[in-house]
């Protein structure tokens, strides 16, 4: 698979490149400078032993080649002698400098000997260190665990704050715990640390440590936010190509339908879609009774899969609510998440299994899913998104995909342009082109759902006191309506894998404030795939004005920003009156539309009050 590398020569790419190649060398330096003052005795010792070593061998082999020399001459002699008078002397000359002492041999067999000392010395040196640091990162992710919590035990008062990687493919300087403190720095706001490592990268979220009691510190003071990219723990790099598939089956015995829906009281049926280019999608199926009300597909955004609409209890969660209401619910979920991780032809731990942005969830995914939902219960259905579920129906419809299947649409937390996002993990991760360097690294799922992170969250939550729902707030904003118990609901289930390239696709739309398809940084790349230079535009100005629309955002929202869904709602000035609602939640933010506790009553009621009229 191509790695997705610029091409384009410009002078702002060249400056970037210039500085980048500047940084990797002063990153370089320290780094080998850090790591030899670390384990001095250890390249001394190791250079030593492997030089004498070496001197060793050689002069054992210079003196066995001697050797040899000597019983050749002494044989040549006896051979002259029998037949000329011919004196050992003149033999040799004859063979003169082919044994004995030579100072240039002397010199180059102990210059040789150095050279492959200090080369020796120093792999192996370097073999201790990252021994050393591997060591340290198990007990940091809690693959080895130490006397005591080391993590916890790092934080003191006076303020902590880590270096966040800027460039690809470098490895930020560490020490020997894999953290490194800053008290001449008093941090603000989120900061984070990456480390990167042969397996691929992981990194955390902190902010200032004051000096308190951690059962009384609160979660907006230290974030460990699901360690960004945790593929340390549990990705891992994939193989180029494997053609062997998953086991398929009709539908999964375990899935949502019996862990979610069944345990609830509500009839519920598993099925299964496959899409054009091969991937097989789980469809749960939510009715009361053998109801045949209008169809509503619920669609679900990033990290996460159909569950979202099931994380409330029965009388707060969006698909019971549309059930008790007549409606026919199915719940999608995405390609690469829990009960969607099958393919006909393609292994999930293949890299060609996850080589994919939104934008095939805009050609693919949502197509055969609306097909499926529209010919089984054969009429028009309803559409709910949320985060990334709103940015691929908008871009489907903007082509004027699948308006001939829908009958209206209602959009939470809508997504049409993030270059305004404000959420500080999200734009840090974006600007420091973290997607790119796990991608250059090999790693191309994306999955941040490591066992021991996961545990450690609960623990935190469970034993210390902590409000976890502020767990959230670096990534999504401040949520007004979440319920503490819900972050152990949420935890059970997500977050869920997506695709490195989606996450690149998702970075370019940050960095360039823009919504287009994926740019492969390569105009022969491009016009391979599009055609032209530059990848297409997704023009949101084409979006039908008699399409019925409901539109949710709040006020509080870090990922779909106030500015961004204002940006959108520009364009729809025009739209028809009558065909779009408008709410505005001063004080949700991304994830109370789908956990808050009130929702039920703010955004659910009013949906579903706005899907009767159509």
């Amino acid at each position: 698979m191509q790695r997705l590398r610029s091409s384009v020569f410009s002078v702002p790419n060249l400056k970037k490149k210039y500085l980048n190649s500047r940084a990797a060398i002063q990153d370089t330096f320290f780094s080998t400078k850090d790591t030899f003052e670390r384990h001095r005795v250890v390249f001394t010792v190791g250079t030593s032993i492997a030089s004498v070593a070496t001197a060793w061998f050689g002069y054992t082999l210079r003196h066995l080649h001697d050797t040899k020399v000597d019983q050749r001459l002494q044989s040549i002699e006896n051979a002259v002698k029998s037949n000329s008078n011919i004196q050992h002397t003149e033999i040799r000359d004859i063979v003169a400098g082919s044994g004995g002492f030579s100072i240039p041999a002397c010199v180059a067999t102990a210059g040789t000997s150095l050279v492959i000392g200090y080369a020796l010395g120093w792999k192996g040196g370097s073999w201790y260190a990252a021994k050393k640091f591997r060591k340290e990162q198990m007990k940091l992710l809690g693959q080895i665990t130490p006397r005591r919590w080391q993590f916890l035990g790092k934080i003191k008062a006076k303020g902590l704050q880590f270096q966040f990687l800027r460039r690809n493919l470098t490895r930020s300087k560490v020490t020997d715990t894999a953290v490194q403190t800053s008290e001449s720095i008093k941090p603000s706001g989120v900061v984070i640390q990456c480390l990167i490592w042969r397996q691929g990268l992981v990194c955390f979220v902190v902010q200032n440590i004051e000096e308190q009691n951690m059962a009384n510190t609160p979660l907006s003071t230290i974030l460990v936010i699901l360690f960004w990219g945790l593929t340390l723990a549990a990705g891992r790099k994939l193989s180029p190509l494997s053609t062997t598939p998953t086991t398929l089956s009709s539908a999964p015995t375990d899935g949502i339908c019996s862990s979610m829906v069944k345990t609830q009281g509500y009839t519920c049926e598993e099925h299964v879609v496959t899409t054009q280019d091969g991937y097989i999608l789980n469809l749960p199926r939510i009715r009361v009774g053998e109801s045949r009300g209008p169809p509503v597909l619920l669609q679900h955004g990033l990290f996460m899969d159909g569950i979202t609409w099931l994380l409330l209890p029965s009388k707060q969660s969006l698909a019971f609510l549309l059930a008790d209401n007549g409606f026919d619910v199915w719940v999608a979920n995405t390609r690469g998440t829990k009960y969607s991780r099958q393919h006909t032809t393609l292994a999930t731990n293949s890299s060609d299994y996850w080589n994919w942005s939104w934008d095939e969830l805009v050609a693919y995914d949502l197509p055969a899913t609306f097909k499926y939902v529209h010919d089984l219960a054969g009429q028009k259905l309803h559409y709910v998104g949320h985060s990334q579920g709103t940015l691929i129906a908008l871009a489907a419809f903007s082509q004027d995909q699948l308006l001939n299947m829908l009958r209206s649409a209602a959009l939470l937390s809508p997504i049409a342009y993030v270059g305004q996002m404000t959420s500080p993990l999200a734009k840090n991760a974006a600007d420091n082109f973290i997607a790119e360097s796990l991608y250059n690294f090999g790693i191309f799922e994306f999955n941040m759902r490591g066992v021991s992170v996961i545990k450690f969250l609960k623990d935190l939550c469970n034993n210390t006191g902590i409000d976890c729902t502020n767990l959230l707030t670096s990534f999504t904003g401040p949520n007004c309506c979440l319920n503490p118990s819900i972050v152990n609901i949420f935890l059970d289930h997500e977050p869920q894998s997506t695709a490195t390239k989606n996450m690149i696709h998702l970075s370019q739309m940050i960095r360039g404030g823009t919504t287009s398809m994926f740019d492969y940084q390569n105009q022969d790349e491009n016009i391979k795939h599009y055609g032209q230079p530059t990848p297409p535009a997704y023009d949101m100005t084409r979006l039908p004005n008699d399409l019925p629309l409901f539109l949710s955002y709040g006020g509080a929202d870090a990922l779909s920003d106030v500015k961004d869904v204002q940006r959108l709602l520009e364009i729809l000035k025009d739209h028809d009156a009558d065909k779009l609602v408008v709410q505005y939640r001063n004080d949700y933010a991304h994830a109370d539309y789908v956990m808050g506790e009130n929702a039920y009553r703010d955004v659910y009621q009013p949906l579903i009050s706005f899907f009767r009229l159509q």
